[in-house]
């Protein structure tokens, strides 16, 4: 699992070398939920920003400007390699209304942004089938594996876009003791967890929306 996971990400196996928990990659979430003039959900903005060690291992070896920066070619490139590939993993983001998942189209507007020290992913992904527009609904963003940490941001990691009228968000960040008892467990058992496990989906950032 943990080299599939490296392959969606691009970088060396070095990468976890060292390494001797979960999780390898950390990720900070800033995300959009966007509503349509008519006031439907029609899908969620990502904005990934991964950790500064990860950021520079991924960027290991490709082409950069004369300023030493990954060129926009370089970073088209390696947005293409991530969005293909986490096509597998659903984009760690699952949503449902009620007990009934929502599904989702395949991913558009995506892009990578380098800042100087970490590279963020930004996607769009459109839903299928928008929900009705009054009612329930949750967001979950997590690795059912817990390679990947995924936190929400401390500053607006979640807004409204759009004509979301009457509807009102409320965040559950995962429990940090969950976060701590995680490391007492070894990296066999990590090892054995596949991408239909549950195990990761106690560290879920969650995002529910009303609307009446």
């Amino acid at each position: 699992m943990i080299q599939r996971l490296l392959a969606i990400f691009v970088v060396l196996t070095a990468l976890t070398g060292g390494a001797t928990a979960h999780p390898h990659v950390w990720v900070e979430v800033q995300s959009e939920l966007d509503y349509a003039p008519d006031g439907r959900l029609t899908g969620v903005r990502h904005h990934w920003k991964f950790d500064e060690a990860f950021s520079t291992y991924a960027l290991q070896g490709l082409e950069t400007t004369p300023d030493g920066k990954p060129s926009d070619k370089t970073l088209k490139e390696l947005a293409q390699v991530n969005i293909d590939s986490l096509h597998e993993f659903d984009f760690f983001t699952y949503a449902k209304r009620g007990k009934q998942d929502i599904k989702f189209l395949p991913p558009k507007d995506y892009s990578l942004t380098y800042d100087g020290t970490a590279l963020t992913l930004h996607f769009t992904l459109p839903f299928a089938d928008p929900p009705a527009k009054k009612g329930e609904m949750s967001l979950d963003v997590y690795d059912p594996t817990y390679f990947v940490a995924f936190q929400l941001a401390d500053d607006d990691p979640v807004k409204l876009a759009g004509d979301a009228g009457s509807c009102a968000l409320t965040l559950h960040r995962p429990d940090p003791a969950a976060t701590t008892s995680s490391t007492t467990l070894s990296e066999g058992f990590f090892n054995a967890l596949t991408s239909a496990s549950q195990f990761g989906s106690q560290f879920a950032n969650r995002v529910t929306v009303k609307c009446s």
